[in-house]
């Protein structure tokens, strides 16, 4: 079987009119490629919580456990939102920053990065080239996640 034209982790948000702060289309902010903050969140767009997306281990994973573990934290967010008198998240540029440098830096010490697969957007004509889930294991994935919770949604600006 041969999957030609199937833009995975970012065609589902792409080929959509998602639009951000200023309106802007989450097409026209990662056509330099995707940029995430843990997977879950994209600076620009409050609220917008992506599940086994880009910057995620999703496909790299049991994906049942994956989708499971972020529709958990992003409840646990949504409820520590409502505690606190908050009423959106938004991922910090920084932060997603960050985490992207970070995803890029885990693959390229794998063989993955080294061949034109859907892994890298390459079977997509004019996508640009980069690693796109997270390869760094899922348990490592988790525990980044827990730190973030736990250090009070660090990387996301919190407003009401």
């Amino acid at each position: 079987m041969l999957a030609t034209g199937f833009d995975a982790l970012t065609g589902a948000l792409t080929r959509i009119d998602v639009r951000g702060v200023g309106g802007v289309t989450i097409a026209d902010t990662w056509a330099d490629g995707a940029l995430t903050y843990l997977g879950v969140a994209v600076p620009g767009f409050p609220n917008l919580h992506s599940l086994s997306g880009p910057g995620s281990p999703s496909v790299l994973a049991n994906m049942a456990l994956t989708a499971e573990q972020h529709v958990d934290w992003v409840v646990d967010l949504i409820i520590a939102l409502d505690e606190r008198g908050f009423r959106t998240a938004e991922a910090r540029p920084d932060a997603a920053e960050a985490w992207t440098k970070h995803l890029h830096e885990v693959a390229d010490k794998t063989l993955f990065t080294q061949a034109p697969s859907w892994y890298m957007g390459a079977n997509i004509e004019g996508k640009k080239s980069g690693f796109i889930p997270y390869i760094g294991g899922f348990k490592t994935y988790i525990d980044h996640c827990s730190a973030v919770r736990e250090a009070g949604y660090s990387g996301f600006v919190l407003s009401s």
